[in-house]
């Protein structure tokens, strides 16, 4: 006689809907939840509240830093060609 293996339902019941199997992550996280657990985690180690800047935002207020600096000449932009510029990094010795 051969073995007969029962299907996984039959054995442990159905995994969609039965509570107890523990098997990883669920399918569908509880979003509200999870967003209440990472403001507690934020401000228990002193983050400020509320989700961090998109990098894209962040990227973007830097260049515009970067360009009113170089608006207002704050920082050099290279525009000089180089036999006008200033020996980098200075030298000691005499040309």
């Amino acid at each position: 006689m051969g073995h007969h293996h029962k299907p996984n339902r039959e054995v442990g019941g159905d995994p969609d809907r039965d509570s107890d199997h523990g098997r990883g992550l669920p399918r569908r996280p509880d979003s509200e939840r999870l967003d209440r657990r990472t403001e507690r985690d934020r401000r228990a180690v002193g983050l400020p509240d509320g989700a961090p800047e998109p990098a894209a935002v962040q990227y973007e207020e830097a260049h515009a830093e970067i360009d009113r600096q170089a608006a207002s000449g704050q920082l050099p932009t290279g525009d000089a060609r180089r036999a006008e510029r200033d020996a980098y990094p200075p030298s000691r010795y005499d040309r």
